[in-house]
């Protein structure tokens, strides 16, 4: 697909009716506009540089240092696309560029057939640039005059808006009202959001308040936060810490911000909303690094049963430029970033019997703009870190494959993206054991090798479940099951697998579809504060040999890990992983060790003294009796004899009243695990 015949033409003295000057649409309008220059690359930078020369602009060539801009405000942005194409970096630096500002989008003459096989992503993309009324083409043969921009209007007040006012008085609220009241702050990229809680912070600090937390996926993330902050009140001591930090050290504080919170795991948050008695929950609805559709769904209904006074507040207003801004518009439509499910009332009613699993077409899935949208929504409502990235490589990626259950009207109520992988030569496979090779793509295939220590396992054909996703109204119904089994059922490949941050749902859920839990890596995800959890259903024979070999290595080396890569594991993904296993992982113990555990068990015998002992039988004894343990005795049995953690910690993490508490739990415990 080429673009636009029909250029937009902004050179002097142009004839009435052919197309607007530069002038024209500049002086009448506070609007953003969006002006796409093609054709040789030196040409068109040269072009966009000439008539930006008289305007603070910024000449993006790396389009992945996007987010090193974010805060920042410019006139216009030279947004290049000659070495490839950013969907997150459009999402993300357009929303510095102010009312009445230029995005000048510089692409080849035949963008997106440099290589063999045609982008699907940017075919769709070129065809809503052609079809759309608020897009410009810039003829380059035509004299290049300078643009300008409206004058700058100067805010004297604090606050941007009426709506960030109000939300800095809502998050002042949350300290000075009722505890267990958290606050949860929405909006769409470029609302004064991040900006709403430095300036909070810092009131507060002025008025008194002296321990403030922040955290958020990175502390790149909270540059806004910390620049308001200093800019009202310099002197101001903040605390940042990485959702895993804080999980961990679980540090005192009078108010907890968490900014992009969708893009942090459920479990952190409920974590937090837990142990913090005043916090504010911050997240973009649609935004380049993730959606907040999805979380908003989840989460609410997590708060309404762990803080039912919760409150919200929605910040529409944009701050840098108009409200329906045509720039706006088109990013959220080209990103699907405001994409949505099918309508609920169209699906809740909805049998399985009724209806079709099919593997969907990708070149028919851009020409059915209704079908795209409900399928990437689909995604974003189940998955919150959706991205603009994961819709070009849903497009573009020819290892992964889109199966979905289509109702009989036509609309998607289940979606499952599989990828595959392995199928690679003996020598590499050897050399990814070994640490010497690393190759692009096929995750679960090289973490088999060289993580969990099975060799050959790249040499097999996997397919790997990327994203799972059943409509919301829908949810608990078996349709996720359903589409699960309908992917084995067809596959040729050895297995199927897939990776995920492991929560205690998600490892019940997979297990529930016949997965075997395998690997769990073995640091915290930055970001996440999860280990990252491989699951594997052998489908030949062998892909189930696979299965068995990885599943015995982890079940010998994961209770041994518990006491230092894992010593700070949640005991409920402890114990679903425990339930798991299938072998003992130590020796049998011996008489005179038995005689130890009871004197233990049953009498005053020492727990230093008996360590070991105890610690063999705990391996022995809990993969097959976990589920028959109450949740305090898994807990002390996890945190005292596998993870080790000191009589303090225990004490602290089971809420006991000391030391002489958590021994005799302990020996009762040792009890049950019956040892005789």
């Amino acid at each position: 697909m080429s673009l636009k015949d029909t250029h937009f033409s902004y050179h002097e003295g142009h004839d009435e009716g052919k197309g607007k000057t530069a002038a024209s649409f500049i002086e009448h309008t506070e609007k953003r506009q969006l002006l796409v220059l093609s054709g040789e690359q030196s040409d068109c930078l040269n072009h966009a540089l000439t008539i930006t020369q008289n305007l603070d602009c910024l000449n993006l060539q790396n389009l992945k240092k996007a987010n090193d801009f974010l805060g920042q405000e410019f006139d216009a942005v030279i947004f290049n696309t000659f070495d490839g194409f950013n969907p997150n970096a459009l999402g993300a630096i357009t929303g510095t560029i102010r009312a009445g500002g230029f995005l000048l989008l510089l692409t080849p003459n035949h963008w997106g057939k440099e290589s063999k096989k045609e982008s699907l992503f940017l075919t769709r993309f070129q065809s809503l640039l052609n079809l759309s009324i608020d897009v410009h083409f810039l003829d380059l043969s035509d004299k290049p005059n300078a643009l300008s921009i409206p004058p700058k209007i100067s805010i004297c007040d604090t606050y941007a808006s009426p709506d960030q006012q109000l939300a800095v008085k809502a998050i002042k609220k949350v300290v000075s009202g009722h505890r267990r009241r958290p606050l949860v702050i929405t909006a769409d990229r470029g609302r004064g959001k991040s900006a709403s809680l430095g300036i909070a912070c810092a009131q507060l600090l002025q008025n008194g308040l002296s321990n403030i937390i922040v955290t958020a996926p990175s502390k790149k993330t909270t540059d806004v936060i910390f620049q308001h902050i200093e800019a009202i009140y310099p002197e101001a001591s903040i605390h940042f810490y990485s959702p895993d930090e804080l999980l961990q050290q679980k540090p005192s504080a009078e108010l907890l911000l968490i900014d992009e919170a969708s893009a942090i795991p459920l479990p952190l948050l409920e974590s937090f909303v837990t142990h913090y008695s005043r916090v504010v929950f911050a997240t973009t609805l649609h935004g380049y690094e993730g959606s907040g559709q999805g979380f908003t769904l989840k989460f609410f209904k997590t708060l309404d049963a762990l803080a039912p006074d919760w409150k919200h507040c929605e910040l529409k207003t944009p701050i840098r430029y108009a409200e329906n801004d045509p720039l706006e518009n088109f990013v959220f439509k080209s990103l699907l970033l405001n994409s949505e499910p099918a309508k609920d009332n169209l699906v809740k009613n909805i049998k399985r019997s009724d209806c079709t699993v099919q593997t969907v077409d990708k070149a028919s899935l851009i020409e059915n703009e209704n079908l795209l949208r409900q399928l990437f929504g689909l995604l974003v409502s189940a998955h919150y870190q959706t991205k603009p990235s994961d819709l070009m490589m849903l497009l573009d990626d020819e290892s992964l494959s889109i199966h979905a259950i289509i109702s009989p009207q036509q609309d998607i109520v289940a979606v499952a993206l599989k990828i595959k992988e392995g199928g690679l030569e003996e020598e590499l496979a050897t050399h990814i054991f070994q640490g010497k090779r690393r190759i692009k793509g096929h995750l679960v295939a090289q973490a088999l090798s060289a993580n969990a220590g099975i060799e050959m396992a790249p040499c097999l054909i996997g397919e790997r479940v990327n994203r799972i996703a059943v409509h919301p109204q829908l949810q608990n119904t078996g349709l996720g099951n359903y589409l699960l089994k309908s992917l084995y059922e067809q596959s040729n490949a050895d297995y199927l697998s897939t990776s995920f941050g492991a929560n205690n749902s998600l490892i019940n859920f997979w297990k529930q579809a016949g997965f075997t839990a395998v690997y769990l890596g073995m640091k915290r995800d930055a970001s996440s504060g999860a280990h990252s959890v491989i699951m594997l259903k052998g489908i030949n024979e062998s892909g189930k040999k696979l299965v068995n070999d990885v599943q015995l290595r982890f079940s010998k080396n994961f209770v041994p890990l518990l006491s230092e890569p894992f010593k700070m594991l949640e005991a409920d993904i402890a114990f679903s992983l425990l339930i798991n296993m299938k072998v003992a992982t130590t020796s049998h113990l011996s008489k005179p060790e038995k005689q130890e555990i009871i004197a233990f068990a049953k009498h005053q015998r020492g727990y230093e003294n008996t360590l070991y002992s105890l610690w063999k039988l705990t391996c022995n004894s809990l993969p097959a009796k976990a589920s028959h343990l109450d949740d305090i005795d898994k807990k002390i049995l996890l945190h005292k004899v596998l993870q080790k953690k000191s009589w303090k910690n225990v004490v602290k993490l089971l809420e006991l009243t000391g030391k002489k508490e958590a021994l005799l739990l302990l020996r009762e415990s040792i009890a049950k695990l019956d040892p005789y």
